[in-house]
């Protein structure tokens, strides 16, 4: 990795604007101010050879890109957000994988994110800073009264941390992917923060709204007949903020507008290509960011507060965050909501439908005791095959009857439209037995509207809490799908994360292989456990009436670090192979000749064992070899 490439991608193209970059040897806590003035950033050919020979120094860059006929760095300079940068982060406390991690001295990493520059909310100034001053209340940047957060310097991945403190430490690169890009929301959303929970101190005569959203210049120019004489960014944010104002929804605005487009439609040409690149994902962003002018919802839910006192003594807090009760044992909280994510073909309908036959059957699952109960599967995606799904895992489980207690609901239904989810509700409540789980499949297949909408996923999850969770004191886990770029994160509003009680995501890091990795990303109640590994194996169930076979897959859960245990015992040549693993994926040549010492030197013996050994870790789910041809370690 070099300082060029990491600024390259952090700015991305410069028009009309520049970066900023710093580098000197001293000690930054002793150094003149003088030190810190740095430079303009235009990512030329010099520059770039400068940055790439100063590995001694310590180097720095701007986390903004800057635009003032003065080229200085100061906050009348801004243009937008380049990077959202967090100081001494922990990593794995985040709800995402970040674009970079970076050992800044030992023991502390700044954690970065880059952001999309299409995104018109990282040019947002008032926005940005409220969004920086929620992360200094959450202890994730140092406070900065003068507002000089918005244009700090964060550390570039090459260079020393010449301070005293740190002796002279090497940066680190602990992960980077200089093409992992997200939109202000889900960057904030990955350290926490519901962006739709940001107050941005606006005077109030900021933008004046005429009492039809329609009126003015701007819809002039959205239209004017000479498709290359039309403006459409500025016309289209003062339409969607108008809009946006007078209480329409963002999905009805985005497809309002779309609509325009589709009317206005230049021919093939330079001009589509210009069109094209607003109305498509572009006005999504753009709408969103004019969600800030929306006014507030009222009533959404009915106010029913409950008798005795509302203040807990210290006594009474702490007892009751001991009495958190749990459908599965430290992984599932009872009476909660969660979600299980994936990409598509990762399994995550197969464990779900795995985790719900354990509870009905009283069986521990991934060796944690479970509460016995009924589950309620909505089986708005796939309902075909549940129940060749159900019948496979009894007969892999050699158990012989289908239990009443799991009810499946394949009727098509919209859980963000009251009466609909009132219908479900009352059929729930004629069950002879409360459910103690409700699994909905999918979120996409049961909510209209947009999924980047923090307020319409809101108000989603809003009534499923109230008519679903509350009023059967149930579990009710929601399968979603990850985004498309995205693989470590549910798609659409960060507001997903904030509104849920647990996190779990369903990786399938080789589309070879059957089987599916379960991480929790987050879990409000206790601490997060080690990632859970299962093998998709596949059972035949009969024959259709031409003589088909009739199959399915079912999960099955394997104790990843009993079986290392196993495996490792008594083998030199695996504890070898295992070292080498853990420092990360490795070539066949790389695997054998760590295994030339134990073979006292011979390249025959080696290769033997070593093959051996690797077909022996990877039945024992210990490693894996990728399409590539390198072998990666499971756990």
């Amino acid at each position: 990795m070099k300082n060029s490439d990491f600024l390259l991608a952090a700015y991305g193209e410069l028009v009309d604007s520049y970066g900023w970059t710093a580098s000197f040897r001293s000690d930054p806590n002793k150094s003149d101010p003088g030190v810190w003035a740095g430079v303009g950033w235009y990512g030329t050919d010099k520059q770039q050879e400068i940055i790439d020979r100063q590995g001694g120094n310590n180097n720095f860059f701007c986390v903004s890109v800057l635009k003032s006929d003065s080229r200085k760095r100061n906050k009348a300079a801004f243009h937008r957000l380049a990077v959202l940068l967090a100081d001494d982060a922990d990593p794995d406390n985040l709800m995402g994988r970040p674009s970079y991690v970076f050992e800044t001295s030992p023991g502390n990493c700044q954690v970065g994110v880059f952001l999309d520059p299409e995104d018109p909310q990282t040019q947002d100034r008032a926005l940005i800073d409220a969004v920086l001053q929620r992360m200094a209340d959450n202890k994730l940047v140092n406070a900065d009264a003068s507002g000089n957060n918005l244009v700090r310097y964060g550390r570039l991945p090459v260079g020393t941390n010449t301070k005293a403190s740190a002796g002279n430490f090497p940066g680190r690169v602990l992960h980077c992917d200089l093409e992992r890009v997200y939109s202000l929301e889900d960057a904030v959303g990955m350290f926490g923060i519901d962006l739709a929970t940001v107050q941005i101190p606006r005077p109030q005569n900021e933008i004046s709204f005429s009492p039809d959203p329609l009126r003015g210049d701007a819809l002039k120019l959205l239209l004017h007949p000479d498709p290359a004489q039309r403006s459409y960014h500025d016309p289209l944010m003062t339409i969607s903020a108008r809009l946006v104002a007078a209480g329409a929804k963002e999905g009805a605005v985005v497809n309002f507008l779309r609509d325009v487009g589709e009317a206005i439609k230049p021919p093939p040409g330079p001009e589509q290509e210009r069109w094209a690149a607003r109305f498509g994902s572009e006005l999504v962003r753009m709408v969103r960011g004019a969600e800030k002018f929306a006014p507030e919802s009222q009533n959404e839910i009915s106010f029913s507060p409950t008798t005795g006192s509302w203040l807990l003594t210290p006594d009474e807090l702490i007892a009751r965050a001991e009495d958190v009760e749990w459908l599965v044992e430290d992984l599932v909280p009872e009476n909660s909501m969660g979600m299980i994510f994936g990409g598509s073909g990762t399994f995550k309908s197969f464990l779900a439908i795995d985790m719900a036959q354990h509870i009905i059957n009283s069986l521990d699952w991934t060796d944690r005791r479970t509460k016995s109960g009924g589950v309620v599967y909505l089986a708005a995606e796939g309902g075909a095959g549940i129940a060749r799904r159900i019948q496979a895992w009894h007969q892999q489980f050699g158990l012989a009857g289908m239990s009443d207690k799991f009810r499946t609901c394949t009727q098509p239904l919209l859980l963000n439209e009251a009466d609909q989810i009132q219908a479900m509700a009352d059929q729930i409540a004629a069950l002879p037995e409360k459910p103690r789980l409700i699994i909905i499949d999918t979120l996409s297949q049961t909510f209209v509207g947009e999924e980047n909408s923090s307020s319409e996923i809101s108000n989603y999850l809003r009534l499923i809490n109230k008519e679903i969770r509350a009023r059967f004191e149930a579990t009710v886990i929601i399968i979603h799908h990850t985004g498309h770029n995205v693989s470590d994160r549910p798609r659409g509003s960060s507001a997903l994360i904030a509104n849920l009680d647990f996190l779990l995501g369903v990786y399938r890091e080789d589309k070879e292989a059957m089987y599916a990795k379960v991480m929790v990303l987050k879990m409000k109640d206790a601490e997060k456990c080690p990632d859970l590994f299962f093998n998709m194996e596949r059972v035949v169930i009969g024959r259709d009436k031409h003589g088909k076979e009739l199959s399915s897959l079912v999960a099955k859960y394997h104790d990843s670090l009993a079986t290392v245990r196993a495996s490792l015992s008594g083998g030199k040549y695996k504890v070898a192979i295992a070292k080498l693993l853990h420092e990360g994926p490795a070539t066949i040549e790389k695997i054998r000749s760590v295994c030339l010492a134990p073979a006292n030197g011979s390249e025959y013996t080696a290769r033997k064992a070593s093959e051996k050994a690797l077909r022996e870790l990877q039945q024992s789910n210990y490693a894996m070899q990728m399409a590539d041809g390198t072998w990666v370690k499971l756990v």
